[in-house]
């Protein structure tokens, strides 16, 4: 499918908008989804780490939820090229609903199944996101003019991150003052509402791919093609290699320090943790808006720069940890390190991500970027168990250190591959 033909029917893409009717559909339902997906990744494990004050269980968890979505990465990208995106998308969120109901029911009859049941509603949740990232990052070349990706792209991120910032911080003071069952019952109504909306509203371009061999052999064939692909372009296999020590080193630690600091090592409430969680989109909100504005500045060539700008939040939340500054100034200093963190972040994913969508031919977009997920985070379950484990034997401050290095040294090697390729 050539340029011109990326964009919407009836010629939405050709005019150039940005909010054509087939995007807007897609925004407003990704909306209520990622609300109740944030509701569920925060409450559900926070709620395991207020009864256990286990770090190690904490950050085991996670891990687990991230197994599947690994897994089923490559398959969600085979869908979202060869199946209607729609029915995809509102199945997902329909299983969601029907999880988190079936979660409060067991935990509310039997409390003691509360550790068992979070994991798999987590390996569920993350199953699902597997399966439906793909489809919305494929349908945006397809709803917009593809001058117009970056910033759909942006926008697209944008609306994870306020969902970031109401996710976290209502269901931190819902979850710190009412208990699980009311936030359990809005992360409902969101899947279901989300499921509702793109079954009524979303309209994505469809032409059923010929297939010429089994569902299997086809999905083989379908990733030998994505790969084939990806080993044409040196500078994605850097950016996806960047990536998953990223993940390994920074991201875990965020998403298994954060909690653990503010409320094991701090000793802070719930809702606080809702706030620190929410620095983190308001972070990447910012960073969102830096990049829609002026797309120009932000190529593929800015990855290495914005990943050594990150280190400087967690420099700052390792130097608050180590001095011993009392509770309130070190969550200040978690605060303002994680949302530097996330405005640098978010600024490096929305670069590596519309360059991606704009040199993938159509017909491979979904694959490409479900293989590029699953090689991002394969090494995210191994960081989050390792930092659990460290967090419940040595400082955080020092854990932090030690994790923002890493990323520093990342960041070197990846500057240095990239003057390689351009030599």
């Amino acid at each position: 499918m050539d340029a011109e033909k990326r964009g919407a029917p009836g010629g939405e893409g050709r005019e150039g908008r940005l909010f054509t009717p087939g995007f807007r559909a897609i925004v407003a339902a990704q909306t209520f989804s990622l609300l109740g997906m944030e509701i569920l990744q925060f409450v559900l494990p926070l709620h395991l780490l207020n009864v256990t004050g286990s770090g190690t269980l904490y950050g085991g968890v996670l891990a687990a939820g991230f197994v599947p979505y690994v897994a089923l990465s490559p398959v969600g990208g085979v869908l979202a090229d060869r199946t209607r995106k729609r029915g995809v998308m509102v199945a997902c969120d329909a299983a969601l609903a029907l999880a988190m109901a079936l979660y409060l029911a067991v935990t509310l009859a039997s409390p003691a199944q509360a550790v068992p049941v979070t994991v798999l509603v987590l390996m569920a949740a993350f199953a699902a996101q597997a399966l439906y990232h793909p489809c919305v990052q494929s349908a945006v070349p397809l709803v917009v003019a593809p001058e117009r990706i970056t910033q759909a792209t942006a926008v697209a991120n944008q609306v994870s991150m306020v969902t970031g910032i109401a996710g976290p911080v209502v269901g931190g003071l819902v979850f710190g003052f009412f208990g699980l069952g009311p936030i359990v019952a809005v992360s409902v109504a969101a899947f279901a509402l989300s499921a509702a909306l793109v079954a009524l509203l979303v309209r994505v371009p469809y032409e059923p791919p010929a297939r010429t061999a089994g569902a299997l052999a086809t999905a083989a064939a379908d990733i030998r093609e994505a790969l084939a692909f990806l080993r044409t372009r040196p500078v994605l296999w850097q950016t996806i290699a960047a990536a998953m020590l990223v993940n390994l080193f920074g991201s875990s630690f965020i998403n298994v320090g954060t909690p653990y600091v503010v409320t094991e090592s701090l000793g802070l409430p719930n809702q606080l943790m809702g706030v620190a969680q929410g620095a983190l989109a308001v972070g990447g909100l910012a960073g969102g808006l830096v990049v829609a504005l002026a797309p120009a500045r932000f190529g593929i060539g800015s990855v290495p720069r914005l990943l050594a700008a990150s280190v400087a939040g967690i420099a700052l939340m390792a130097l608050a940890l180590a001095l011993g500054a009392g509770a309130r100034l070190a969550f200040a200093a978690v605060v303002a390190g994680n949302m530097w963190v996330m405005a640098c972040c978010m600024a490096l994913s929305i670069a590596a991500t519309s360059y991606l969508q704009r040199e993938t031919p159509v017909t491979l977009t979904g694959k490409v970027m479900a293989l590029t997920m699953t090689a991002a985070n394969l090494a995210t379950p191994a960081g989050q168990i390792a930092y659990g484990v460290a967090l419940d034997h040595v400082p955080a401050w020092s854990v932090a250190a030690l994790a923002g290095a890493a990323m520093l040294v990342v960041a070197a090697a990846l500057a240095r591959a990239r003057r390689g390729s351009a030599d």
